[in-house]
């Protein structure tokens, strides 16, 4: 009996534990997909400006869809980011935000 109420406590932590730490919110999952898209397109565009670099073959892909990519995330972002009222989120968002900026510094993109 002793085993059984302990079992049923150490449980019950368990489930507080991974209740408070490792769900994620609705919020940080909509950064966190706005994140995958981001990722998503400046491999396209780094993909894209290999191939244009190499002579005598054909370039599959194009540079400016990846750019029109990320300023879809950004667009996305700067609509999304008003609307964040959890901590984690707001702060994922800004990261993300300077990634952006960085990654349109670099690449000269507007």
């Amino acid at each position: 009996m002793k085993k059984l109420i302990f079992l049923l406590v150490v449980v019950a932590a368990c489930y507080l534990v991974y209740t408070n730490f490792f769900q994620i919110s609705a919020e940080e999952k909509l950064v966190r997909s706005l994140e995958k898209e981001f990722q998503t397109a400046t491999q396209n565009y780094i993909t894209a400006n290999r191939q244009a670099a190499e002579p005598g073959l054909v370039v599959i892909s194009d540079p400016e869809k990846a750019e029109n990519q990320v300023k879809v995330v950004r667009k996305k972002l700067q609509e999304l980011k008003p609307t964040l009222t959890e901590e984690k989120a707001i702060a994922r968002a800004q990261e993300l935000e300077s990634k952006i900026q960085n990654f349109c510094q670099k690449n000269e993109i507007e």
